[in-house]
């Protein structure tokens, strides 16, 4: 193998933190490998069932790399479904990274130039298509993004040619697709107050829409229509990610964009900030940085290494976060030395770690789902203070007003931007509904759009709403045993999240209807990272080839089924024949230009979760309880103040 430099590894966002094998690591593994094909068996990826683990190894140790291996090495999702089987502990998983990295990035490879010329209106041209898309603010740098990623990014999108009056987006629906308009005029609209369409802008050739949907996972935020004859460019998720990958510079000029809108948006409804011009909030929100944060990681604490900058301004963009206080070793919540004292939301915020919306005291802060804030630097609000007297004494004021607050904070989920709060919450609550806030918050049931729950007092227990959603679906996608708040369960189910952190699949196997169900796709291969990133074990992974082998025995049926539940997300389980059991897993955005073979593309397993019984009238569960103890709900709407649905539940 000649020694060549390392290229950037793409398409493992869920593994950021793998490390590659050195030169002396990969032989050492090789020498290892018995040869036994079991990590080839264990592979979800369908193409799997062409390679050899001796072509694999040939590959890996030399510079001969067959056109079918280079292509397996390409759609490797390196799950690591084939490091446990492994008989002599090798990790395979880390060697196709390495052989990922010494391939490159297929992107530098060659286009198929014949998907493009289908795709081009009559009288276009790829010069042209090539110019049209440098009008793109993030495409204009032919150094950063050669012709060829262009192309690739056109062979695995859709080219849309598009009547006036065409519907491109619809407010309030899920989607990820970004649209770069190439040609023709787009009108944005949103609803008003009375329901009225109002017109928001005109969006000309060389701009885009869809980029919040892509960039946050939240609903459409307007309503986009043809205004005249245009041609459009629909660039799947995946397909920007992929981009965003080998460019990260489109990456950062997007996520400086969401971030300065989402902020710009906060700010202007935060009294704080009342009579501030526009311009001086938008030239706020462009001096701070964003931060991302992922289940339990801290945005600051009370100790010195954690401890925020004097006055630096925390704004949460989006997803929930923990507020707590250290306190005695042991005398905290579970005998720990954390006292919670709140929880926050999009919209809240922290200024120089002190609880400003709280007792104005120093605090920790700890995200409880996917969460991203943006810290406004000390220098940016002392300008602005100097140029606004008035925002300086609302800061200092604000920490005298919610002293009392603090102790509701507690039990309420609250809008803290209104006046009147105090106004409405109550000041001590009942150690039980302090425990049932923090399930509903801590569990991500306030996170979800859509949840199962079910009346206790209703209940049963005839596994009515399990035994029909297996007879339609194949295999039952929920347990109605789950958390127990009061008198009501929350069934294990999915929840249908507002920022879902299982969509990271870059064959699209896992996608949202506009309506905002998320289901799996014919595109998936079970790889099972999706299952992994739910937080909540709400998605399983089936081998199919256990699917025509149904167990005799009853008991070991219900034994299965019941484990399928309880030990984990991830794991393979048999019950009966699932629909998809014998098709073949359509190609992902990536690689729909690619030959399809019809040996290869037989999947071996498949992801299943509740998609809220998506293309049907009803939801199974739900239809079949024979008491009406099951029913669907939306978590801010139902549950509201945690005291109130207790109090309702046990009078």
């Amino acid at each position: 193998m000649q020694d060549k430099k390392m290229l950037p590894i793409i398409g493992i966002q869920h593994r950021h933190d793998v490390r590659p094998f050195t030169e002396e690591e990969v032989r050492f593994e090789i020498d290892m490998c018995i040869g036994c094909d079991r990590c080839m068996r264990a592979c979800p990826v369908p193409m799997s069932s062409t390679v050899t683990i001796a072509d694999l190894n040939k590959a890996t140790i030399t510079d001969d790399v067959p056109a079918h291996v280079a292509r397996f090495t390409d759609e490797c999702v390196m799950c690591g479904s084939c490091v446990p089987v492994c008989p002599v502990d090798n990790h395979r998983d880390l060697l196709m990274l390495s052989l990922k990295q010494r391939l490159g990035i297929s992107w530098d490879g060659q286009v198929d130039m014949n998907r493009i010329f289908n795709y081009l209106p009559p009288g276009w041209n790829v010069p042209g298509l090539l110019n049209r898309l440098r009008e793109q603010p993030m495409f204009n740098d032919p150094r950063l993004i050669p012709d060829n990623y262009l192309l690739h990014l056109v062979a695995t999108s859709k080219l849309l040619t598009l009547l006036p009056g065409a519907v491109i987006l619809n407010e309030g629906e899920y989607g990820r697709a970004l649209y770069l308009i190439l040609e023709g005029h787009i009108e944005l609209f949103s609803a008003g107050a009375d329901g009225q369409q109002l017109l928001v802008a005109i969006l000309r050739p060389g701009e885009y829409l869809g980029e919040h949907g892509m960039m946050t996972g939240q609903p459409r935020n307007a309503t986009a229509r043809t205004q005249t004859a245009a041609v459009v460019l629909e660039v799947p998720e995946q397909v920007m990610q992929r981009l965003m990958e080998i460019v990260p510079a489109v990456q950062t000029f997007f996520e400086k964009l969401s971030t300065i809108r989402s902020l710009e948006a906060i700010l202007k409804n935060m009294t704080l900030f009342q009579d501030v011009s526009d311009i001086d909030i938008r030239q706020l929100a462009e001096q701070a940085e964003v931060g991302h944060f992922e289940r339990d990681e801290y945005l600051f604490g009370e100790e010195s290494d954690r401890k925020p900058a004097r006055e630096m301004l925390h704004v949460l963009l989006d997803g929930f976060v923990k507020v707590s206080r250290i306190t005695q070793a042991g005398t905290g919540r579970n005998k720990t030395d954390e006292r919670i004292i709140a929880y926050r939301q999009r919209g809240d915020y922290f200024a120089g770690g002190l609880d400003l919306l709280g007792d104005g005291r120093s605090v920790t802060v700890r995200a409880i789902t996917r969460a991203r804030a943006a810290k406004v630097p000390h220098q940016a609000l002392l300008t602005l203070f100097a140029r606004y007297p008035e925002v300086g004494y609302r800061f200092q004021a604000r920490s005298q007003q919610y002293v009392e607050a603090a102790a509701a904070a507690q039990t309420t989920t609250f809008d803290l931007l209104k006046q009147d709060n105090t106004e409405t919450m109550q000041v001590r609550s009942d150690p039980a509904a302090r425990a049932g806030l923090r399930a509903l918050v801590g569990g991500g049931v306030i996170e979800g759009t859509e949840v199962l729950v079910i009346d206790l007092e209703k209940c049963i227990h005839c596994n009515e709403c399990e035994e029909a959603c297996a007879r339609r679906h194949g295999h039952s996608r929920m347990n109605r045993k789950g958390m127990v708040i009061g008198n009501i369960s929350i069934a294990t189910a999915c929840r249908q999240c507002q920022d879902p952190v299982c969509m990271l699949c870059s064959r699209a196997g896992i996608a949202r209807h506009p309506s905002g169900e998320v289901y799996i796709t014919d595109s998936c291969i079970g790889c099972g990272i999706c299952a992994e990133r739910c937080p909540y074990d709400n998605i399983s992974i089936m081998t199919l080839e256990d699917e025509i082998g149904v167990e005799d025995d009853t008991s070991m049926s219900l034994q299965r089924f019941g484990s399928f539940f309880t030990k984990g997300s991830g794991k393979e389980r048999g019950r009966k024949m699932l629909p998809m059991a014998q098709s073949q897993a359509a190609p992902g955005p990536l690689s729909t230009h690619l030959p399809v073979d019809p040996v290869s593309e037989m999947r071996k397993k498949v992801a299943i979760k509740c998609d809220l019984c998506a293309g049907y009238e009803n939801q199974a569960c739900v239809q079949a309880c024979p008491t009406g103890a099951a029913f669907r709900v939306q978590p801010t709407q139902f549950f509201g103040s945690t005291e109130g649905i207790l109090r309702q539940r046990t009078v």
